[in-house]
């Protein structure tokens, strides 16, 4: 009895001793992040500038403004990027400017606080040719399998012998979905298919490392989701990018895909090429993107599938489909832009 009342009162005694520990986080001055890709095809170049809020909500982004950027070539041509009025945050050039192959570019930014920084000159090398798209539907509900039903694009291309050749893809295209329609003039349905744009921006890169000079075949770059019957259009845009790039694309990849177990690293953002030129500790997070284009484009004809799969009735919502899928174009014979 005695040792039992002398560890209840010890407990009680170590219990009364603990104090609250009110962990203080340093707050950090905003980050800049910028996103940006010159190009030499027709889309227009573009800066995208924000800055992260206080540490510990370094997810939450502000776009911004007054900042002044120029881009500038290797034979000293700059080209200063204005704001755009309707955009908060976003800097783009004279539409007439295109990047031009062979030359290298330095991203300059000078924001309202003072703080200027400066990329690394990025080089635009040659295109590489994309030789060929493939089109195979998959659906792997069919096999019992977990998965997204439609069109896998593959490309195929020949890599340049005897030197170093990183990649990226840039996909995009468009689809039909069907809603219940409404009524129109004789009691007939209209506005029950449209058109949805789809695209895919994710961080799909690839390197010739142990590959150098052959023909690379069946490189999945896209999925063209499956809702309804009816043709898919799809656009592939190969981007022949820098070794500095690629690493960057590559270290963001992998953090994306942490299996998120306590013996992970602890993420940390991954630095670009983009250095405040006052403070070589201040890095911004993105990466000033320099690459060649080549692009292809394939119509898929999906009436192969009629009797063959089934669109899910679940997914077919009431209404107007221009309405009950937000920016879509009613259907016709080719969607916008081809």
């Amino acid at each position: 009895m005695k040792h039992t009342l002398f560890y209840i009162f010890s407990l009680l005694f170590l219990s009364s001793c603990l104090e609250e520990y009110k962990v203080v986080l340093e707050q950090k001055t905003e980050q800049l992040a910028v996103e940006s890709l010159l190009t030499n095809d027709e889309t227009q170049a573009q800066v995208k500038l924000s800055v992260t809020e206080q540490f510990g909500n370094t997810n939450s982004y502000k776009p911004v403004r007054g900042a002044l950027i120029t881009v500038t070539d290797n034979e000293g041509k700059s080209t200063v990027f204005q704001a755009v009025a309707s955009l908060i945050g976003i800097y783009r050039p004279d539409a007439n400017f295109k990047a031009e192959i062979g030359k290298s570019y330095q991203l300059t930014i000078k924001l309202t606080d003072g703080r200027v920084y400066e990329s690394s000159k990025e080089l635009m090398q040659n295109p590489i040719p994309i030789s060929g798209l493939t089109a195979i539907f998959e659906d792997p509900f069919s096999k019992g399998q977990v998965g997204e039903v439609g069109y896998r694009i593959f490309t195929d291309w020949q890599d340049p012998k005897n030197t170093e050749n990183y990649y990226r893809w840039l996909s995009w295209g468009y689809y039909k979905r069907k809603s219940t329609g409404i009524t129109c003039s004789f009691g007939s349905i209209c506005n029950d298919v449209c058109w949805i744009k789809n695209e895919d921006y994710s961080t799909n890169i690839f390197s010739d490392n142990g590959v150098d000079g052959n023909t690379i075949k069946k490189k999945s770059v896209y999925l063209s989701p499956f809702y309804y019957y009816g043709k898919h259009y799809v656009e592939v845009k190969q981007l022949h990018i820098s070794r500095n790039a690629y690493q960057f694309w590559r270290k963001l990849k992998e953090q994306y895909q942490r299996s998120g177990t306590i013996f992970d690293p602890v993420p940390a953002p991954v630095t670009g090429n983009i250095i405040n030129k006052n403070d070589p500790t201040d890095f911004a997070l993105g990466f000033f993107e320099v690459a060649s284009v080549s692009k292809k484009r394939i119509v898929i004809t999906g009436d192969t599938l009629i009797g063959k799969v089934k669109y899910n009735q679940l997914l077919v919502p009431r209404g107007d489909c221009g309405l009950v899928f937000p920016f879509s174009s009613y259907d016709s014979e080719t969607p916008p832009n081809w």
